[in-house]
């Protein structure tokens, strides 16, 4: 038993190391917007338009990536992701014009959706029990933190030393780009074939007309669109400190970092371990997300004077916590709400063509906004959108929990 259960969280923690590192390029504007805009020589709709692109094709790609994760053996799609997403990284270090930009990010849907997402979500569901499925999900989500927040303070010192912006944007794109080619040639060499896991199974149509039928699907796909169009909204919290309020590169290079990466490490697997404690993670984002809504309801009413700096600093890093705390565990509600483990690849493929669809226009709306809204404004307007999702995400989430109980007792 515990040789079973060391391998358990080995095979854990050799996943979701990876998972830290393979969505830094794809998702760089989140620690790094400012940057990209110079580095790039690009707008902020322009840089909408590249997360447009990257979300597009990952939304195309998340259907089929769920019969890959059926089909195919995780090991090698993990493996091809990996030395894929690093090769595209370091052809975008060459600085390509944004024609080719936009073709590099939409490459990168195929590498880390199409081959990557599903796999992910299918080896992390099949290592736990469905009592330990918040622990799973969490764990996994912090062990992501742990490897990205290493990754990205070197990335920071690397754009520190740059004699410019543009330079230290190459520097970390070559350096990503290595880091996926090793970590690719890891997973092949470390990760054991799937036959050792128990967990393969021959993928038929049958199962994703069943997932597609199946309630449950489109519970949690609610439950996932809803908390990732506020996720989405985070990737503002930054600029708009530095925008509005004025905070230093310096500071805010090291503050980005901890809201996008540190603070996953601790919010993630307390909301794993929390969920399973009250036997429900649907519950868990539903006071999640109450919580929320308190957070936002206070930047928005926050004046925009520098003595009141310390108000919104704050509030970017508990806002964070919540965002990362619920990321990490909004899939885990598939055995909640009565999905079979048989299904996890197509319903997660399902789930996260609908789940991840705001990658498809958010970005581009949001762009526009701080675009042609001056000051504040803009931002107003993202975080008003933020709350209205905080509050959809809360009636779906306690609906999932009755919902669950209901199965529990033979009632639905």
């Amino acid at each position: 038993m515990k040789g079973e259960t060391f391998k358990k969280y080995f095979l854990l923690t050799v996943i979701a190391l990876g998972a830290g590192v393979i969505y830094k390029v794809a998702y760089m504007r989140e620690a790094f917007y400012d940057a990209m805009l110079s580095g790039f020589q690009i707008t902020n709709t322009q840089l909408g338009t590249i997360s447009s692109i990257y979300g597009t094709v990952a939304l195309i790609s998340y259907l089929p990536g769920g019969i890959l994760a059926d089909k195919v053996s995780y090991k090698k799609l993990l493996t091809l992701s990996f030395i894929g997403s690093g090769v595209l990284s370091l052809w975008c270090s060459t600085m390509p014009s944004f024609g080719m930009i936009k073709v590099i990010f939409g490459l990168m849907g195929v590498t880390t959706i199409l081959t990557y997402w599903s796999a992910f979500v299918k080896t992390v569901r099949s290592l736990g029990s469905d009592e330990e499925q918040g622990r799973m999900f969490g764990l996994a989500e912090g062990i992501r933190g742990i490897s990205g927040i290493i990754a990205s303070f070197i990335v920071m010192g690397i754009i520190q030393v740059a004699a410019t912006e543009v330079g230290g944007m190459k520097g970390t794109l070559i350096f990503y780009g290595v880091i996926y080619i090793a970590v690719g040639i890891i997973t092949m060499i470390l990760l054991p074939n799937p036959k050792e896991t128990g967990s393969e199974r021959t993928f038929v149509m049958g199962d994703l007309v069943e997932a597609f039928k199946h309630k449950g699907t489109w519970l949690v796909c609610a439950l996932v669109f809803c908390w990732y169009m506020v996720y989405c909204t985070t990737s503002y919290a930054i600029p708009y400190l530095t925008n509005v309020y004025g905070v230093s590169s310096v500071a805010i290079s090291t503050l980005s970092i901890i809201r996008a990466y540190g603070i996953g490490i601790v919010a993630a697997p307390l909301a794993g371990f929390l969920g399973d404690r009250l036997k429900s993670c649907s519950q868990t984002l539903a006071y999640a997300s109450i919580l929320g809504v308190a957070l936002m309801a206070v930047y928005l009413v926050t004046p925009v004077k520098p003595e009141f700096l310390m108000v919104p600093v704050a509030l970017t890093l508990l806002f964070s916590f919540v965002v990362f705390a619920a990321r990490g565990i909004y899939f885990s509600p598939m055995a909640e709400a009565g999905i079979p483990l048989a299904l996890t690849g197509a319903a997660s493929g399902l789930i996260s063509v609908l789940g991840y669809m705001p990658d498809m226009f958010i970005f581009n709306i949001m762009g526009g906004w701080l675009d042609n809204l001056p000051g504040a404004q803009g931002y107003r307007y993202i975080f008003i959108l933020a709350t209205v999702f905080l509050v959809l995400a809360t009636g779906v989430g306690f609906y999932i929990y009755r919902y669950g109980k209901s199965l529990k007792t033979g009632n639905d």
